[in-house]
């Protein structure tokens, strides 16, 4: 019975790749590019269009300057400014410090070292934080029904990989987490 079936596979086999030699064969040789070249005049299809050339009036042709009449602009480099925009320069920086004022928080990253339900294991692991990296400030936020210790808030990943390397061998769950850090305290 295993013979059979055996044998029906491998002739299966034997067909399909004759059948795929026999499909990429070619019907003989291929044309040669040198012998056949193609050619099409499409002149007679495009559009024409015929582009008048004038000259310039004198009336209304922007004057040259003369080689002895070269620039207005002093050629030592010393510039007088026309207008003073101090005003209105400091009015739009105080516009911008205004809004940014109003930023309390900007995307950030914080490693997160205990993620549970027990208030105890979160103090607990809060100490072992400070035992491990002491001038670390963890935290513990309660986000129902979880208890979290975070330590540090930082901008970008890489200063939060600092930390978490610190930290990774006492917590090996240890996480960097995307966070909103609070600013303007």
């Amino acid at each position: 019975m295993k013979n059979t079936s055996m044998r029906k596979r491998n002739y299966m086999i034997w067909f399909m790749m004759l059948g795929l030699y026999f499909s990429c064969a070619g019907p003989g040789q291929s044309p040669q590019r040198a012998e056949t070249q193609y050619s099409e005049d499409l002149s007679a299809l495009r559009r024409t269009q015929d582009y008048k050339l004038t000259e310039p009036d004198a009336a209304t042709a922007t004057p040259r300057p003369r080689p002895e009449q070269q620039s207005q602009y002093p050629s030592s480099g010393a510039v007088t400014a026309s207008q003073d925009v101090t005003r209105q320069l400091e009015t739009l920086l105080a516009a911008s410090a205004e809004r940014n004022k109003e930023i309390k928080t900007l995307p950030g990253f914080t490693v997160q070292v205990y993620l549970g339900t027990s208030r105890d294991a979160a103090e607990r692991a809060k100490r072992q934080v400070y035992n491990a990296v002491p001038e670390a400030r963890p935290e513990v936020k309660f986000v129902q029904p979880n208890y979290r210790v975070i330590v540090g808030r930082f901008v970008d990943r890489m200063e939060a990989q600092s930390t978490y390397a610190s930290l990774k061998q006492e917590f090996p769950n240890a996480l960097i987490i995307p966070d909103r850090i609070q600013i303007n305290e």
